[in-house]
């Protein structure tokens, strides 16, 4: 009788792509609730003209920063 795939092996790695996807999907959401920090301050205080454009690049700023913040420098 063939087996149906639904051994502890396929359930581990079942769990361990589901984390994988929730800690992608949390440091994009961190990047955005960054991002949007970075939006609020640039058109605040800083008094640029707010936009697409500068939404954008902040976003991808506060990417940046989280990619360099986990990675080690070494």
């Amino acid at each position: 009788m063939p087996s149906r795939g639904d051994g502890p092996s396929e359930r581990r790695a079942l769990s361990n792509l589901l984390a994988e996807i929730g800690l992608r999907l949390a440091k994009a959401g961190a990047a955005a609730i960054l991002g949007a920090i970075l939006y609020a301050l640039l058109v605040g205080p800083f008094g640029q003209a707010g936009s697409i454009e500068l939404a954008l690049l902040s976003w991808l700023s506060a990417a940046a920063f989280l990619l360099l913040v986990e990675s080690s420098p070494l």
